[in-house]
């Protein structure tokens, strides 16, 4: 199914980490309980979001990989 308000996954993901936060944030990018509770799910899904960004030229990609970071860190066990 296309995505009708943004252009790519990539934005998607940027908005996600830029400018939603708590529940909306959390909603968007696929995050639940699992990311909290089994480190590997939350390995997994921190290496694929890192490596889309990381290879990024949207310009605001360096505070996506900071909020990125900020999030990983808060499920890590």
């Amino acid at each position: 199914m296309e995505d009708l308000y943004f252009k790519n996954h990539e934005a998607r993901i940027i908005f996600g980490l830029v400018v939603l936060g708590g529940k909306p944030q959390m909603d968007l990018l696929g995050i639940d309980y699992s990311h909290y509770s089994d480190k590997k799910i939350a390995e997994i899904w921190y290496s694929n979001i890192k490596d889309i960004l990381e290879v990024s030229k949207h310009e605001m990609k360096d505070a996506a990989l900071q909020n990125l970071e900020k999030l990983y860190k808060g499920m890590k066990h």
